[in-house]
């Protein structure tokens, strides 16, 4: 059973449309977006306050918030990094604006934590790395927003 720190802003379950609030009986559940871009949603954590953990996000979305508001994007996404140069060392990355503008339409207070790993068994450098990826995406998200 996870277990999720008190202070953190995400809901128990994912009961309502995480978007316009919702509770339409026409709506999709998405569960595989990294935890850390919980930080696109409005009022979500940072990546580095989440701390030593690890995992997945999961809402819901009515139907008309999926297709008209575009959030069908996220459909499947585990990050809102851009395609194009995902995974070449030495390359900075991008975000995918789709993604992102999909993700900042979700109220954090309405998404809910899915799976949750605490880092702890990761090695020390294992950790740092993690960490180190962290403040990036901090970095190019506030980026993002900021334009």
């Amino acid at each position: 059973m996870k277990t999720v720190p008190d202070d953190w802003p995400y809901a128990d379950e994912p009961a309502v449309c995480a978007a316009c609030g919702s509770d339409d009986d026409r709506y999709v559940t998405v569960d595989t977006l990294g935890l850390v871009w919980g930080a696109a949603t409005r009022g979500g954590l940072a990546p580095t306050e989440v701390g030593d953990y690890g995992g997945t996000l999961e809402f819901r979305c009515c139907h008309d918030c999926w297709t008209d508001e575009g959030v069908e994007v996220l459909d499947d996404a585990r990050t809102l990094v851009a395609r194009e140069g995902r995974g070449e060392p030495g390359r900075s990355f991008a975000l995918d604006d789709e993604k992102v503008a999909a993700a900042a339409k979700l109220d954090a207070e309405r998404v809910a934590v899915d799976d949750l790993r605490p880092l702890e068994f990761r090695s020390d450098p294992e950790r740092e790395h993690v960490r180190s990826q962290d403040e990036t995406v901090e970095t190019i998200l506030e980026a993002w927003f900021e334009r």
